[in-house]
């Protein structure tokens, strides 16, 4: 067996391995991995939800694996290469962590501790990124295939960002506010919709989804000028 300089290293030389004898993994795509990818990102959440560490070891393993294997399916094309990936979200963090990091990438004597200021800081950067001609992405709002109940979350708040009046129109009623004050009470009414919509023979995700289409158009669109700061 080769030698190598961290349990990382030996991990890709693992998956390349497999990629080039296992005939099931060689015939792996970016389309037919889609599903797993899924499967692996819930099954993350899930073990943050158990609070077992052993547990979110094993699954952060397993959407590893998705990532390389689709960083790999580019590097057999000669698109880009694992290293051209860490290269560019690194240099994403750096620029757009101005408040952590000076323009040359060192870090900053003093940085601030204040969220708003980071968000500006975070906010002022994305703009520039933009005004300097970043390639243009289909998806530059957000991805379709969000679940409805996170896709209309994240619109709302990028609405109320942007001080567009159409987060305002759904704050839903003063007896609504007066009932939901906590995590427990916001769960128990999100199931008493969800077995009401039962009750009418609605699908609830199908529902919230149409909404969103009538109130925000296609996921796509730009709700604001930036995305949120917590996506890095």
């Amino acid at each position: 067996m080769p030698s190598f300089h961290s349990p990382m290293d030996e991990l890709i030389a693992t998956v390349q391995i497999l990629r080039e004898r296992c005939a099931w993994t060689r015939a792996l795509t970016h389309e037919s991995l889609r599903t797993y990818l899924i499967e692996e990102s819930y099954e993350v959440l899930d073990a943050i939800g158990a609070k077992d560490p052993a547990l979110l070891k094993e699954e952060l393993g397993d959407l590893l694996f998705q990532i390389l294997l689709h960083s790999l399916i580019e590097q057999e094309a000669e698109a880009f290469t694992l290293q051209d990936v860490a290269a560019a979200l690194n240099a994403k963090l750096l620029r757009r962590n101005q408040h952590v990091f000076d323009a040359q990438g060192h870090i900053r004597p003093e940085i601030t501790k204040d969220i708003q200021e980071i968000i500006r800081v975070w906010d002022a950067a994305k703009q520039a990124e933009r005004a300097q001609g970043e390639r243009p992405r289909k998806n530059a709002g957000l991805p379709a295939g969000l679940p409805s109940l996170t896709l209309a979350q994240k619109l709302l708040d990028r609405h109320s960002r942007a001080d567009s009046p159409a987060a305002a129109g759904h704050r839903g009623t003063a007896q609504l506010r007066e009932r939901v004050q906590d995590e427990k009470q916001l769960a128990a009414e999100l199931m008493a919709l969800t077995a009401r919509a039962q009750e009418l023979g609605l699908d609830a995700e199908s529902v919230l989804r149409e909404q969103i289409q009538r109130s925000y158009g296609t996921a796509q669109d730009e709700t604001s000028s930036s995305e949120l700061p917590a996506k890095r």
